[in-house]
């Protein structure tokens, strides 16, 4: 179809010129092309809200936006319930023991570029340039402390130290998740929605977690239930996962784990030590003793060759997973129930 647009000519100085908004107008002005017109409007409109529409769908990570996590078990965690929102970074990664890390070049450029900074809080993150760039910053979120203040667990310690190892149970942990989620809203309130329907996912797959991992660590025989690692960060898998109800209101679930260290594995081990879990197996019947991934095996060593007179013991075939992870947090959660439950002669369910 081809439409010619006649138009009034019009003088100036540079010669004749065509109106055409005139001509236009004009051709527009009958019933048949106004239909025509009307319809090329509805159809770019509708293409505008569905390109509108689907840019807000897709909409990529913010380049600009920086979330810090001190660890990757909070990190596994934030980064699900980001997704792709925002650019997440973790600090203390790998095989190094949270304890005592000290800050390296470049930390302190990742702490300013970020908007907000997770720590687990509760002396994890103790070490002296640590508490300088935490303690007091208003872009940190402190998980522990705000669990506490809000009686979200019985905090245990040890010596009068608090025990920061919360991430070994799997209904702690959910809580801190809570905290994790309502501060990236307050944080980033644009992304409300997508966080919060990340957060309830990721809330609902823990729920299955803690249930398997309480039915599982169930079928351990009750003579078995006894705990022996590297340093003492599984008291409170051990409260939630291998004790009774009466154990856990007594107190005396504590009888159901040792260790030759503390909280923290970098305190020196002693004579004492040693012979203190050695008894301690001979006196319960222990015949495995877990390896952790990222400690120094040698007193372990050194507590199975005390205990092999007369005592059948030996070193768990896998390692457990304390203060790392092997691959994220929620398969290490799974590794550790896996492994713990066929060492002491339980039956892990699907």
């Amino acid at each position: 179809m081809v439409f010619v647009l006649r138009g009034s000519y019009t003088f100036s100085k540079y010669g004749p010129r065509i109106d055409y908004l005139e001509a236009l107008m004009s051709f527009f002005h009958t019933r048949k092309y106004k239909l025509i017109l009307r319809g090329l409007l509805c159809l770019a409109g509708c293409f505008l809200m569905n390109s509108c529409s689907s840019s807000r769908g897709n909409q990529p990570a913010d380049e600009s936006i920086y979330v810090l996590s001190m660890n990757r078990m909070i990190c596994d965690c934030v980064s699900r319930i980001t997704g792709d929102r925002v650019k997440n970074i973790v600090l203390i990664d790998g095989a190094i023991d949270p304890h005592s890390y000290e800050m390296v070049k470049g930390d302190e450029d990742r702490m300013a570029m970020s908007q907000l900074i997770f720590c687990n809080g509760l002396g994890l993150e103790h070490s002296a340039s640590l508490r300088k760039h935490l303690e007091g910053n208003p872009k940190v979120v402190d998980l522990g402390q705000r669990l506490l203040n809000k009686n979200c667990f019985d905090l245990l310690s040890e010596e009068g130290f608090p025990d920061p190892h919360i991430w070994t149970d799997m209904r702690v942990w959910g809580a801190a998740v809570k905290e994790m989620a309502a501060a990236l809203i307050q944080q980033f309130p644009q992304y409300e929605e997508d966080f919060q329907k990340n957060a309830d996912q990721i809330l609902s797959e823990m729920e299955e977690l803690d249930r398997w991992a309480a039915r599982s660590l169930s079928t351990i025989p009750e003579k078995n239930r006894y705990l022996v690692t590297g340093h003492n960060a599984f008291s409170y898998f051990t409260r939630r996962y291998l004790s009774s109800d009466a154990e856990r209101v007594s107190g005396e679930w504590r009888s159901r784990c040792i260790s030759p260290e503390g909280l923290s594995p970098e305190a020196q081990i002693s004579i004492r030590d040693i012979m203190r879990v050695v008894e301690y197996i001979s006196a319960n019947d222990v015949e495995v003793v877990f390896l952790e991934d990222t400690l120094n095996q040698d007193a372990l060593r050194k507590i199975v060759s005390c205990s092999k007179s007369g005592q059948k013991i030996r070193l768990a075939k896998s390692p457990l997973y304390s203060d790392n992870v092997c691959d994220n947090y929620f398969s290490t959660f799974q590794h550790n129930v896996r492994t713990i439950t066929e060492e002491l002669g339980g039956t892990v369910l699907e």
